[in-house]
């Protein structure tokens, strides 16, 4: 079947509480073990009776989404069509007055070059616990389809080029890559 490489923002992550209870993890270990991915000071967080919600703070959203997404843009190999569609993509970004309507245009799956997706994937909690986290993605970079496992260190080297080559952004921060 095979998987596809995908590249973005993650702009919201779910952890289910009665997950974290059973781990006996705490909202603050939580937080630290997170920190290690991605940068939470970037997130609010939001408990629900189910769930623990981080969603990116709609302002480093707003003031630094569209000027990151165009420098990553520019780091892609373009051919017409894709220069086309990073523009148009990023021209509608600059339009957008929430996170809402951000994620919403991701959602409608009108850009090639700018998509929304979920992925499931686990974070280590401790030396023999994963928690399992759902990544939601403002996702800018899909390839595939990649028939081989084994690019965890891969991936993680790429979020790492990125978040240190993209410092003048915070939103950097909250990057990720998976094969999903």
């Amino acid at each position: 079947m095979g998987q596809y490489l995908q590249m973005g923002i993650c702009y919201r992550l779910e952890v289910d509480k009665k997950r974290l209870d059973k781990l006996e993890v705490t909202l603050e270990g939580l937080i630290n073990e997170l920190n290690k991915h991605l940068d939470i000071t970037l997130y609010e967080i939001n408990e629900t009776h189910e769930e623990v919600i981080f969603e990116i703070k709609e302002t480093v959203a707003l003031e630094q989404m569209q000027e990151f997404m165009q420098y990553q843009y520019s780091m892609c190999p373009q051919e017409q069509w894709d220069t086309d569609c990073f523009e148009s993509a990023s021209e509608m970004m600059g339009e957008l007055s929430s996170l809402k309507e951000l994620v919403e245009l991701a959602e409608e799956g009108r850009f090639p070059c700018f998509q929304s997706n979920i992925i499931t994937d686990e974070v280590k909690v401790s030396a023999w616990d994963l928690l399992r986290v759902e990544f939601s993605m403002l996702v800018f970079f899909i390839e595939g389809k990649i028939y081989m496992e084994g690019y965890g260190a891969f991936l993680k080297y790429i979020e790492n080029n990125i978040r240190e080559s993209s410092k003048k952004w915070k939103i950097a921060g909250t990057f990720k890559c998976f094969i999903d």
